[in-house]
């Protein structure tokens, strides 16, 4: 049924300023190359990636940084490996509630979209409950999903555990992937 799965699709700098509208929304994996922080979460979470993104909107990453906003896709070439899933089946109706609901977490009040650093705490002593109720991490946007797909049920993930959540997954395919030269 999903038999590119694992077929490699390798985006170009600008192949990934140039997604498509019709292509979106993705969700997006990244590994900083040049950062102690990222090694860190990546080994102590033994996956490839230490931060997930929505792309909503082509050239725009929706990011859980110090505030949930937006950011230009370009700040992420030169630095950053970015890994990009799809669901290929989902409706154009679907994509639209996704990403409403996105633009409308983005347009909270600034206290409503900090970064939840007592979360970082929890990941690291493997106690994932422990949070800010209502605040988050990058990696608990994933639950963005649960719009267009009631069998997500990944409760405070890593974004390795989001990965390895997608590859069970016959719905979710690899849209591409970027490495920067």
């Amino acid at each position: 049924m999903n038999e590119n799965k694992n077929a490699e699709r390798w985006l170009s700098a600008q192949d990934v300023l140039n997604i498509p509208t019709k292509d979106l929304p993705l969700l997006v994996l990244s590994d900083n190359v040049r950062s102690f922080i990222s090694w860190g979460i990546k080994a102590h979470e033994s996956g490839m990636y230490n931060h997930l993104m929505l792309m909503i909107e082509p050239q725009l990453f929706a990011t859980q940084n110090l505030m949930f906003c937006q950011e230009p896709v370009k700040n992420y070439l030169k630095k950053h490996r970015l890994k990009f899933w799809h669901n290929p089946y989902w409706t154009n109706k679907e994509r639209q509630a996704l990403i409403r609901k996105v633009k409308k977490d983005l347009a909270q009040p600034w206290y409503k979209r900090i970064y939840d650093v007592v979360a970082i705490v929890g990941q690291a002593i493997h106690c994932e409950s422990l949070q800010i109720p209502g605040i988050d991490i990058c990696s608990d946007k994933a639950a963005y999903l649960k719009v267009v797909d009631p069998l997500y049920n990944l409760k405070h993930p890593s974004p390795p555990d989001v990965n390895r959540w997608m590859q069970k997954q016959t719905r979710y395919q690899v849209y591409g992937r970027y490495a920067p030269d």
